[in-house]
């Protein structure tokens, strides 16, 4: 097992040469009356043998990897180990009478082609050598996956820190606090009731932000109720500099979303983007059934802020992370900048 966490290339051919060698030792002397290496060596049925173990280990890999990309067994890995393991077997099986069988039509015998019990007794054995080396090998191809996954795995768990802080941060951010405190002290003096909800909507998000930290997935009807408070804080802020349209489709509220997506894409667009009256910041989010677009006209302020560079390579990860196929696409020029991003359906 040491040998192969350390991935040595030569190994398993070697080691299936070797075994090969050893289980075509044992079932020639077990089906000959006399054994000898020298006459072993010059059957042609010696070199199709080794021909049809090494294949039979060829195959099992790509088994593996054939079953691997099915959807279903990426969900039921139970169950995807104990179809793999009886397809081996059975191939195993059928491969160890593939070779008898060619044996005897060379060697001019139909002996070997009836399911005897000497016969069966030792298919079922090389069979289960077979299914035992095959095992290894897929073990050694696990091994390379569990460890590229963890890698992955650990990288996305900083960046989501690096986001969840970020996230935090943004609302923490003395500017935020002091521009949000001075719209809500003016809301009380001039409107008490658009106050009031000022408020619930700042310690909303605020709670959001600190409850989604544990979570790998969210309703996107969830983050949305919450987004929409966000968006109204900014509004009540920006005044006629924010222009905000919203198109959500119904089926696309159940589906699911990494936490705080919609935020980080939210938070960007107000962070790089002047909003002004004579120019007005344009936002829309628009849902339909498998993807959310958000949407804003380009008018980048004249002193960049400071960049994280992790926001949408994050957001990418984290969907592909939970779905293989998930993919955030940017669209971007001198006029508009687009982001879309998919909505999961997770079997439960």
């Amino acid at each position: 097992m040491i040998l192969l966490e350390r991935n040595y290339k030569w190994l398993p051919p070697i080691l299936s040469f070797v075994i090969s060698l050893i289980l075509f030792v044992f079932t020639y002397w077990a089906a000959s009356k006399e054994f000898m290496i020298r006459e072993m060596l010059g059957y042609p049925i010696t070199y199709l043998y080794f021909i049809y173990f090494n294949g039979t280990v060829y195959l099992s890999i790509k088994l593996s990897k054939f079953f691997y990309n099915i959807k279903y067994f990426q969900i039921h890995t139970n169950t995807r180990l104990f179809v793999e393991l009886m397809s081996l077997f059975a191939m195993s099986f059928i491969f160890f009478y593939v070779t008898l069988i060619t044996s005897s039509v060379m060697s001019g015998r139909g002996d070997a082609i009836i399911f005897t019990k000497n016969n069966t007794i030792i298919g079922v054995f090389q069979g289960l050598v077979l299914l035992l080396y095959s095992s290894l090998t897929i073990t050694q191809d696990f091994l390379n996956k569990w460890r590229q996954s963890s890698i992955e795995i650990s990288e996305l768990q900083k960046q989501k820190l690096r986001a969840e802080n970020r996230a935090l941060q943004a609302h923490l951010n003395p500017h935020f606090l002091f521009n949000s405190l001075n719209v809500l002290i003016s809301e009380i003096d001039y409107d008490p009731k658009s106050a009031k909800r000022f408020a619930l909507d700042l310690s909303t998000i605020y709670r959001y932000v600190l409850d989604s930290k544990d979570k790998e997935l969210v309703s996107f009807k969830e983050e949305w109720e919450v987004m929409q408070g966000y968006i109204h804080l900014h509004q009540v802020r920006l005044g006629e500099g924010l222009i905000f349209e919203s198109e959500i489709h119904e089926d696309s509220l159940d589906k699911k979303i990494p936490p705080l997506s919609l935020q980080l894409l939210l938070e960007n667009c107000f962070k790089h983007n002047q909003a002004t009256l004579r120019k007005p910041l344009h936002l829309s989010i628009i849902s339909d059934t498998n993807t959310v677009i958000v949407k804003n006209n380009v008018q980048l302020k004249s002193q960049k802020p400071e960049s994280y560079n992790i926001g949408l390579k994050y957001l990418n990860d984290s969907f592909h992370h939970i779905d293989s196929n998930a993919t955030v696409k940017i669209e971007q020029n001198e006029n508009e900048f687009i982001v879309e991003i998919p909505l999961l359906t997770i079997d439960k």
